[in-house]
């Protein structure tokens, strides 16, 4: 039987690693405190009110950045002053674009930075936590720590790291939100009357909009530039998939490799009692399959 095995955070948690979204906000306060209130200031970050974890869903609210906030932070411009001229517009664009440029930058920098301090701990090797993998499987890896290496020996060539591996040289770490269009979106060019509804601003206030978008996680590109790889799932005939949420921005690389292996049986882990329907419901909406086709698995179960 060829298996393969969709790897998310929760595997990574279960084997003690500090990697919740929680821990990169530690790691925030700890070492960049103009970064943490740049992101007090200008993002929603929320926290899960079932277990006070702050920032639980922190790619998701990458969505909230508040483009009005940023740009009214970095306008100095009065146009009623006396001192003012058109030109003045000129220069808060200039500015604003590279503040953009800058705290785009800085959150990429100090996320990849905390993924590269995450150590694999030797008390995360002890076998009554390692799972019962199959080594001849393939995996696809949602995480950007190399646990599949170095606690279970599994071959970098079986590996598929989708959004990049910290330390490697392969790219960026692909992280982000998946909505389309902000929640205050930029006003159609024209009015209802076929006006102009640009400003002296109105560029300023785009390259404010940037942070957003920069932020945006393309599967679509991803899926594109793995498209051979989709393609091999023709083979695939179970289908494990270990600790990872279902967010639905991760859905069409699910919907991809279900196109490719469409007889494959799917298994989904879940967490604790109160996860079990929840991510039933998300794995049969995200593979548009009846419920009582996807087999429900506890991770603790594969010990």
């Amino acid at each position: 039987m060829s298996t393969l095995y969709i790897i998310g955070n929760g595997f990574d948690l279960h084997h003690g690693l500090p990697t919740r979204y929680a821990d990169f906000h530690n790691f925030i306060i700890e070492n960049y405190a103009e970064l943490e209130n740049s992101f007090e200031e200008y993002f929603v970050l929320t926290a899960d009110p079932s277990d006070n974890y702050l920032w639980s869903n922190f790619e998701c609210d990458l969505a909230t950045f508040s483009f009005k906030a940023f740009f009214d932070n970095y306008n100095n411009c009065d146009p009623l002053s006396e001192s003012f001229r058109r030109s003045d517009a000129f220069g808060v664009e200039d500015e604003i674009n590279e503040a953009a440029d800058a705290l785009v930058e800085s959150i990429r920098d100090a996320f990849a930075e905390w993924i590269d301090s995450i150590e694999i701990i030797e008390s995360a090797n002890k076998n009554s936590i390692k799972l019962d993998l199959s080594a001849d499987s393939s995996f696809i890896n949602f995480n950007y720590t190399d646990t599949l290496e170095v606690l279970y020996q599994i071959p970098r060539d079986k590996i598929f790291y989708i959004h990049n591996k910290a330390g490697d040289f392969n790219g960026e770490l692909i992280f982000g939100h998946g909505q389309a269009e902000e929640t205050n979106p930029k006003p159609d060019e024209l009015d209802e009357l076929g006006n102009s509804n640009r400003t002296m601003f109105t560029d300023a206030e785009d390259a404010a909009r940037a942070v957003f978008y920069a932020f945006q996680k393309d599967t679509e590109e991803v899926i594109k530039e793995n498209d051979q790889y989709f393609k091999n799932s023709v083979g695939i005939s179970q289908i494990m998939v270990l600790g990872h949420s279902l967010n639905e921005v991760d859905w069409p690389y699910f919907q991809q490799i279900a196109k490719f292996a469409p007889s494959a049986s799917w298994a989904v882990s879940y967490y604790g009692e109160k996860e079990l329907k929840t991510i039933r419901i998300k794995a049969a909406s995200m593979l548009n399959f009846e419920a009582d086709k996807i087999s429900m698995i506890e991770v603790d179960d594969l010990c």
